[in-house]
């Protein structure tokens, strides 16, 4: 949205993990490294954790893109499942139907597999992603695991530390002496912190300099403790609110102003005075230790409520997939096909208006639609898959809005060959919707369960609206629930409070309440 104002390429700090962006610190860096090389050298298990936001899911990616092509991955996200549908699940990745239900038939299979491929001196590497999650009877039947990793296949753990902590049960103690390589990421110094901004403007073609004041960019780096997650929420408020206020430096009032709506009505005190913000930057390695003696019961209580709902939504379930021919991605000529963080809505306090978009398709009354890509599906492909490819990261609210938009599906874990499918432009505008009345509401989310509700209603800028439930039948077994919010008098005002949410990550469309 802001990009064109402020001379950028694309957007530096969207919270979708982006190898591209990726900074190395002397811990993640020694956990790539080890992460390949344990790969490469059929070690035994291996385990990277780290704490929330620092970069663990940015850091998988930018391994999958660096291994060679003799290694075939599975990454395994939704850990919420029991060791058969688990073995299903890579199975399906691999394209191979699972010829049976029984366990120990698809431990056969999967053996089978791995065989063949070591017998070419090829791999096999499955990653799973917030191990933490795993339960633990599944952690222990991973032990059957153990006899493949010698012929051909890697397991790689990474979640936060809580994961490792789990291992310490006696019941474990087998897995966790087959873990050969252990790993952890750490927080940013301020001195990191610094050179992470930085490092992500200058691939936009800017400056930390150009952008920040001085103090600006020190209260940033103070008060995010090193965790990329809080740096890139921070600078991507910070720099829609310079947008809107026409203002291209961002000072340390603005900073100041992020911050408190990022908080609400917190009493934790962690702005720093003028005097603080000029301090030098010294460099230090946080640990969680020195995060939890800094912060207040009621912020850990609300890291507590956020984490339920990343839990929520990672509760998708396992799709079918479809067996069909080759993709094929097909650019529409009709259409827009910005980036979903280019939004094409404006205000009247805004720069000069953008350019206007092509009239949007609309699958849904009162919704305004843009199309990003019109794509046929290939082999094996579900829409947790597709929606993966797009947007670069797997939820129920953008799962949601595909299939709005593809009113053909009716069931979300059934796809066809070569069927068509739109992909949606995800901006500000697509969550507003018209009632009959001509009034507006706002799609907040969508989740497995009603709870997420109220977390919406606890909001203080909401206390006036009201915050509907509708139930979402996506399968003939499945039920989601979006939470609505209205009504607004007009779509200007339901924009506004978009934006307001989207700052306080409070959207799963734009990675809010994710991990």
């Amino acid at each position: 949205m802001y990009n064109e104002f402020y001379g950028f390429s694309e957007s530096p700090f969207e919270l979708i993990p982006n190898p591209k962006f990726l900074y190395l610190t002397r811990s993640h860096r020694d956990a790539l490294t080890s992460m390949t090389n344990g790969i490469k050298n059929r070690n035994g298990f291996i385990s990277v954790t780290g704490d929330v936001g620092t970069g663990k899911t940015t850091l998988i990616y930018s391994l999958l893109s660096n291994l060679a092509e003799s290694v075939k991955t599975v990454l395994i996200f939704h850990t919420t499942l029991t060791f058969n549908e688990l073995l299903k699940t890579v199975l399906s990745e691999l394209h191979l139907a699972a010829e049976k239900e029984d366990t120990t038939d698809l431990l056969g299979q999967l053996t089978h597999y791995v065989l063949q491929r070591g017998s070419r001196d090829e791999m096999l590497a499955i990653i799973i992603d917030e191990a933490q999650d795993l339960p633990p009877e599944v952690m222990k039947d991973f032990q059957m695991l153990a006899p493949l990793i010698s012929k051909g296949m890697k397991v790689v753990f990474v979640g936060q530390p809580d994961f490792e902590n789990k291992l310490n049960s006696e019941d474990l103690q087998p897995l966790k002496q087959r873990i050969e390589i252990r790993r952890q990421i750490r927080g940013f110094s301020q001195e990191e912190s610094a050179k992470y901004i930085d490092h992500r403007l200058r691939l936009v073609g800017s400056r930390s300099s150009e952008i920040f004041s001085p103090e600006a960019l020190s209260l940033i780096c103070r008060y995010s403790r090193g965790i990329p997650r809080v740096i890139n929420t921070l600078c991507d408020n910070a720099l829609l609110t310079g947008f809107r206020l026409s203002q291209k430096k961002i000072d340390v009032d603005i900073i100041r102003g992020v911050i408190k709506n990022m908080e609400g009505r917190s009493p934790r005190k962690t702005i720093p005075s003028a005097a603080d913000v000029v301090d030098k930057f010294h460099g230090f390695p946080f640990g969680l230790d020195f995060l939890f003696k800094k912060i207040t019961l009621i912020s850990i209580a609300s890291l507590l409520c956020l984490g339920a709902i990343i839990f929520l939504t990672h509760g998708y379930l396992q799709q079918k997939p479809a067996k069909t021919s080759e993709i094929k991605s097909l650019k529409s000529p009709e259409v827009d096909t910005k980036p979903p963080s280019e939004s094409t809505s404006s205000q009247k306090t805004q720069p000069p208006p953008q350019k206007t978009p092509p009239p949007a398709p609309v699958a849904a009354p009162g919704r305004e639609y843009t199309l990003k890509k019109i794509a046929a599906i290939k082999n094996g492909q579900t829409i947790s898959q597709l929606t993966q490819e797009y947007y670069g990261m797997v939820n129920l609210t953008l799962i949601d809005l595909l299939l709005e938009l593809n009113p053909a599906i009716t069931n979300v874990n059934l796809i066809h060959v070569d069927q068509e499918i739109k992909v949606p432009n995800i901006t500000e505008k697509l969550l507003i919707t018209q009632s009959p009345d001509r009034t507006y509401k706002i799609h907040a989310g969508t989740f497995e369960t009603p709870d997420p509700a109220s977390l919406y209603g606890d909001e203080r800028v909401l206390k006036a609206k009201k915050i509907e439930i509708l139930p979402r039948k996506v399968s003939p077994r499945e039920t989601w629930h979006r939470v609505m919010i209205g009504k607004f008098d007009n779509k200007e005002e339901a924009l506004k409070m978009v934006f307001l949410l989207k700052e306080k990550g409070l959207l799963p469309a734009f990675g809010g309440l994710s991990k």
